[in-house]
């Protein structure tokens, strides 16, 4: 079953006291009109999802420093892309409003993981032979997003984002 990811990541502007969402402007599919760039497009990436949701299952190492909830000072971008995720749905005849779950981490918190856990099992690569079944390991499944986060800050900003690890955070949900 393929999963809707919605990730998104801000920084911390000094001068206006506000968090500015740093997703480059792309053209569109049908170069219609100009929007921001998705920072996850990929759908599916069950390993990453696990690590940023509930980490109990998969093998994978927990990742520390996620939070959830919408930050208070979210960049308007980004709430305003939740709020249309939002909706009202009726259950057994009664309305309520569908809210997903958001949760964001720092820049510094991601940084730290795929430096502690650089690799992960690839139990799918793995051919099972019983109790002697060989490991394969794959780079963390963590690193693809950080890289893609470091091509967004990069084109946002140079290398000048490089200072403020803590100041940087991911704010994403999963439907």
């Amino acid at each position: 079953m393929s999963r809707s990811p919605y990730f998104f990541v801000e920084r911390f502007d000094r001068n206006t006291g506000k968090y500015e969402m740093q997703h480059p402007i792309v053209w569109n599919y049908n170069h219609t009109k100009q929007e921001p760039a998705d920072l996850f497009p990929y759908n599916g990436c069950h390993d990453l999802f696990s690590i940023v949701e509930d980490n109990s299952h998969d093998g994978l190492p927990e990742m520390r420093g996620i939070h959830q909830g919408l930050p208070e000072n979210v960049a308007k971008e980004i709430k305003e892309n939740y709020d249309q995720c939002c909706y009202e749905t009726e259950y057994a005849g009664e309305k309520h409003l569908y809210t997903p779950t958001v949760r964001w981490f720092s820049y510094a918190d991601m940084y730290i993981y795929c430096l502690e856990h650089p690799k992960a099992i690839d139990y799918e690569a793995m051919d099972y032979e019983g109790e002697n079944t060989e490991k394969i390991f794959m780079p963390t499944p963590m690193k693809k997003l950080k890289e893609r986060v470091d091509a967004f800050l990069e084109v946002m900003d140079g290398w000048d984002w490089r200072d403020d690890f803590s100041q940087i955070r991911i704010v994403y949900w999963i439907e």
